[in-house]
């Protein structure tokens, strides 16, 4: 792989080099993992989508996404999975109120040790984690670098993404992290972190369709929190940044957008869909920001405009 210029050669010269390079992604036939895996494949990758059930991802196949079978609670048949990957996009994980403490300590902390181990023994020596900003300690009217200070996972205290965010997934995630680390340390493996905030896009049921199905009512209340959201796509992209670049390994980068408030997130996607619905702003002047500058300088990262973003995550709904 050759090193990452943002001012040289086009992404027909990237797309040759990354030709041929074979990924495994874990979570392929999921929101964020789905538009990795059809990222890469379309960039000439061969990708291998590690999933608990293949057969849901059945669609994936004409796009150059082959599926097998990987549970991040066992490690061997994660070994077996990444049998002959060159590079692992470690992104299964459990998102926000999709379970009890117990579950999320076994699939995003100790899965993600699992996933570190099983690379070792196939002999992988890259890996893409892809971790999220609720490992930060969240401060408001801020530009938030990679060095801030990180999610209290030894005690139970407010943190300003809890209004939004699971806090059983930001300490979770925030022990994987800190598990990717030290496995990749100890293993040898090259390590690059990918940070993204929150993510909308299509094919998503969690966030992009909640935000939707609000829309059905006559009135809906929107605060004016600035929220650095992110595409799924844009995501995609900075893991094609991160394998173009090998010195992106052993750095961690904040992927995510300007601050939007709901209210022109909300606007947006009532003007795609056609809604009547009536929206009305309540002013609520806080804003979360982070800074992206390492990503755009090392990774080519640009978050797509707001309009575009809406368009395409609203382009499966369209029925």
């Amino acid at each position: 792989m050759a090193d990452h210029r943002p001012d040289a050669g086009d992404e027909a010269g990237r797309d040759a080099v990354l030709s041929g390079v074979t990924v495994a992604v874990t979570g392929a036939t999921g929101f964020v993992g789905s538009h990795i895996a059809l990222e890469l494949a379309a960039r000439g990758m061969r990708v291998v989508g590690v999933v608990r059930s293949p057969e849901k991802g059945r669609w994936m196949a004409p796009h150059g996404v082959t599926l097998v079978h990987g549970d991040l609670t066992d490690r061997d048949s994660l070994a077996t999975a990444f049998a002959g990957a060159d590079v692992v996009v470690s992104n299964a994980a459990l998102g926000s109120r999709q379970g009890e403490m117990a579950d999320f300590e076994r699939v995003n902390r100790d899965g993600t040790a699992h996933v570190f181990d099983a690379a070792h023994a196939a002999g992988v020596r890259r890996v893409v984690h892809i971790s999220t900003v609720a490992v930060y300690r969240t401060r408001l009217y801020r530009a938030m670098t990679e060095d801030a200070r990180p999610y209290d996972t030894e005690r139970r205290r407010f943190n300003w993404s809890d209004l939004t965010t699971d806090w059983r997934y930001a300490r979770t995630k925030t022990l994987a992290e800190r598990v990717a680390w030290e496995r990749a340390r100890a293993h040898g493996i090259a390590l690059t972190c990918l940070r993204p905030g929150p993510v909308y896009g299509s094919r998503d049921p969690k966030a992009t369709a909640d935000l939707v199905r609000s829309l059905d009512r006559r009135v809906r209340m929107a605060p004016t929190v600035g929220v650095p959201w992110v595409h799924a796509g844009d995501v995609a992209m900075a893991v094609v940044g991160a394998l173009d670049n090998p010195s992106s390994a052993g750095r961690a980068y904040n992927v995510a957008g300007p601050p939007v408030s709901l209210y022109r997130v909300l606007s947006a996607m009532k003007r795609a869909l056609d809604k009547p619905t009536l929206l009305v702003p309540v002013p609520v002047p806080i804003w979360v920001r982070f800074d992206t500058a390492a990503a755009e300088r090392d990774l080519g990262f640009t978050a797509r405009p707001l309009a575009e973003g809406i368009a395409e995550a609203m382009s499966d709904l369209r029925l």
